[in-house]
């Protein structure tokens, strides 16, 4: 079946936001830092962001590789 564009960019869309929160998890995991640590230390409520259904503002991404030390380009290098 042939998708029309729009359908192809909602597929897309919800597909990057599933690999964004996924690299937003295993940086937190691999830095063995909890969801309650991380809010009270920056007052992002990442399980939001983990669960993949909302958007991420730039900003927000900006902080948490702030956070984590690594840098915009890195977190998107494998994505």
């Amino acid at each position: 079946m042939l998708l029309t564009d729009f359908e192809y960019l909602n597929d897309t869309n919800s597909a990057f936001k599933r690999k964004v929160a996924l690299k937003i998890k295993t940086l937190r995991k691999q830095n063995q830092v909890t969801q309650e640590k991380f809010f009270n230390e920056t007052h992002i409520n990442i399980a939001r962001l983990e669960s993949g259904i909302i958007d991420i503002r730039l900003e927000t991404l900006r902080k948490i590789c702030y956070y984590f030390n690594v840098s915009l380009a890195g977190f998107f290098q494998e994505i």
